[in-house]
């Protein structure tokens, strides 16, 4: 069905020219939103050299693990939705509705942010105590829990303007506001010596100050409203994203956990080096969904059979572009941590690639997530996200004790692996889409071995000269082996894939 359902959308609607959909705008909002991303990590980098010579491993590693609690809190505020927003926007018929759904759910959440803080508050001393083995560390806890509903604000007013497709907007303001964290981070630490709260009190100020000027950008929706209509709805597709939500902190996060309960705060900040690194690659894949997400959504409203296509066609080329973006971070990854961080840190490179190999699989649930989504089926995704959130912490349970930080790197490499395969399943009994699964082995199976040849030149290799040689060498392979694939594929010559590559590469510039 979903074969015949692609070929009839072929010769009905021919690719890049539906009305509902544009590959090249898609690919636009992916470039836009990644570059906005890249810059944002980029800054968060270029705070690990400074905090790294400020902060000894144990108190970089408090200050991740608090990070890891604040999001976890604000994951909990937001409420799904993010993803309720962007389901009901997309529905409204005129901008008045539009007003009114924008009014109800950011003043709901403003609301129980505030409520939930409230309540949370009073128990920073003890949970400071429990989870960071140190009264010490309650002020810093309690700056985590404050920035939590300013950076749940920060995202919904984000995603108003990833509905518009307002990419370039999205991303400069992300980069201003982590220009600013950084800055203000900084300033906290150093001029005012206030340690770990100060690096924590600059993402809270900057959230503060960025909530105005964000605002002002979607000022034509601010137009007071309220209905308890909307609101149900809202929360009937957002409340089941929660537990997927908890569930999905712990697959992200669930590494670091346990290391603070089966190791130390130590390894935690040798962790947090790698995750942070690695965290350019889920960056990048968080961008796809953003700019993917409203794309998709929208193309099955439309149009059921030629998204089908679109679905299929966007499987291939983004697990193209993540499997040489994968292999070239990890054949990067070791000389930048030799640049960016004193020599106590060099051992954090050993997580790398398992988390690397786990975020090219994500590729893959970016796409089928939405096959869920589009059929109001979110339970299935919790579902599956806290079954690979407990296998997560059981392998993390097993690894860690046995092979420190690394271990903890490929349980959470392996439960990524184990994430995308659920989403393929539930997305494929909810609507069948006919993914070429030869063609998405190989595009899985080539990376993997690359990033395997580069694990074992970085840790046998003669010396560091050769070692980089090799890796660039595996990398220009790699990158070959999938042009190639990607030729027989959609069976066409090398010469009309590089005009496409040339094409992608200008559609920043592209007028819309």
């Amino acid at each position: 069905m979903a074969n015949s359902e692609g070929e009839q959308g072929s010769k009905t609607l021919p690719a890049e020219q539906s009305t509902g959909f544009n590959f090249k705008k898609l690919f636009s909002d992916v470039a836009v939103y990644s570059s906005g991303s890249l810059l944002i990590k980029g800054m968060s980098i270029i705070s690990a050299p400074i905090f790294t010579r400020i902060f000894d491993p144990t108190q970089y590693g408090a200050w991740s693990f608090i990070n890891v609690i604040a999001a976890f809190l604000t994951g909990i505020l937001i409420l799904g939705g993010d993803n309720a927003y962007t389901r009901f926007f997309f529905q409204c018929q005129t901008e008045a509705e539009k007003r009114t759904l924008s009014a109800t759910w950011f003043s709901f959440l403003a609301l129980w942010s505030m409520l939930v803080l409230a309540l949370v508050l009073p128990f920073s001393k003890p949970l400071a105590d429990w989870l960071l083995g140190s009264p010490a560390y309650q002020g810093a806890l309690a700056v985590g829990f404050i920035s939590s509903p300013l950076l749940m604000m920060n995202l919904m007013l984000s995603q108003v303007l990833r509905n518009r497709f307002q990419a370039k907007a999205f991303a400069a303001l992300n980069v201003s506001t982590a220009a600013l964290t950084l800055i203000l981070a900084v300033i906290f630490v150093l001029s005012f010596d206030l340690g770990v709260a100060g690096a924590l009190l600059g993402a809270a100020v900057a959230a503060l100050v960025m909530i105005p000027v964000r605002f002002w950008f979607i000022r034509d929706l601010l137009e007071w409203g309220f209905s308890i209509a909307f609101l149900k709805k809202l929360l009937a597709f957002g409340l089941p994203l929660v537990p997927m939500n908890i569930a999905f902190w712990l697959l992200s996060n669930a590494d670091r956990l346990m290391l603070s309960r089966l190791a130390t705060l130590e390894e935690v900040g040798l962790y947090s080096i790698a995750t942070a690194m690695a965290a350019v690659l889920m960056l990048l894949q968080t961008s796809v969904g953003q700019s993917w997400l409203p794309h998709a959504i929208k193309v099955y409203e439309e149009d059921v059979a030629y998204a089908a296509q679109v679905f299929k066609k966007t499987m291939i080329f983004l697990l193209a572009a993540s499997g040489f973006i994968v292999t070239g971070f990890v054949a990067l990854a070791q000389e930048v941590i030799f640049i960016l961080v004193p020599p106590a840190y060099y051992a954090s490179f050993a997580a790398i690639p398992f988390l690397a190999c786990g975020f090219l699989f994500f590729t893959t649930a970016q796409v089928t997530a939405v096959g869920i989504m589009v059929k109001n089926k979110t339970v299935y995704i919790m579902l599956a996200v806290w079954a690979v959130a407990l296998c997560n912490i059981g392998l993390n349970t097993i690894f860690i004790p046995r092979f420190g930080i690394a271990g903890a790197g490929a349980a959470t490499g392996l439960s990524y692996v184990f994430f995308a395969a659920s989403y393929a399943f539930i997305s494929r009994r909810l609507w069948p889409v006919d993914y070429p699964l030869k063609t998405i082995s190989a595009l899985l199976a080539v990376p993997l071995g690359a990033v395997a040849l580069i694990g074992l030149a970085a840790a046998y290799g003669p010396g560091p000269g050769i070692n980089f040689a090799l890796k660039m060498v595996i990398l220009a392979a790699t990158g070959a082996i999938i042009i190639l694939i990607i030729c027989r594929t959609e069976q066409i010559s090398l010469n009309e894939v590089v005009r496409k590559i040339k094409n992608v590469i200008r559609i920043p510039g592209v007028r819309s």
